[in-house]
């Protein structure tokens, strides 16, 4: 139980990261010219596929990789590295990713959606092995083997005094 707290909360915090983003102030357009399916799927604001909208886990090595995309934004969080960016069709779904710290190894994917609804794999441009994230929906969800604590040196000083009901939009 505690290992799935645990886990549930890393991807609670990549979830908050992404709605944290805020808008980027564009004009987005719905693109409906390509695929008719994609009409009742598009979200408002232009993403590239709500069908893939939600939080998803990976293993990779000893660890764990948490992704969640919702419209056209993408959080990354993979090691110590905390990555962000869009997801967008770009001839084909493609997570396009800046890390704060300059890694490169997830900046750039190809996504292909699981028929199933359940599951994505990204073919990194970076790294040799794709990745198979699984959806989270409960911690019940969550593949068998991942950490149970969150890595060591995050900073501990994180301000407590944040103003709230700031507009997210």
């Amino acid at each position: 139980m505690k290992k799935a707290v645990s886990i549930a909360g890393t991807a609670v915090a990549a979830a908050l990261l992404l709605t944290a983003c805020g808008s980027d102030g564009g004009d987005d357009k719905k693109d409906t010219s390509k695929d008719p399916s994609s009409e009742s799927s598009a979200p408002a604001e232009g993403g590239a596929d709500t069908k893939v909208s939600g939080t998803y886990v990976a293993k990779a090595g000893e660890g764990a990789v948490i992704l969640s995309i919702s419209g056209k934004k993408a959080v990354l969080m993979a090691d110590k590295h905390i990555c962000n960016g869009e997801y967008a069709d770009m001839g084909g779904k493609m997570l396009m990713l800046k890390c704060a710290d300059g890694n490169t190894d997830r900046s750039a994917g190809k996504v292909t959606a699981g028929a199933d609804g359940k599951t994505l794999t990204v073919d990194w441009d970076a790294l040799a092995k794709n990745d198979t994230f699984i959806k989270t929906t409960s911690p019940s969800d969550l593949p068998s083997g991942l950490p149970t604590s969150l890595p060591s040196g995050l900073p501990t000083d994180i301000p407590t005094d944040l103003a709230t009901g700031l507009p997210t939009g």
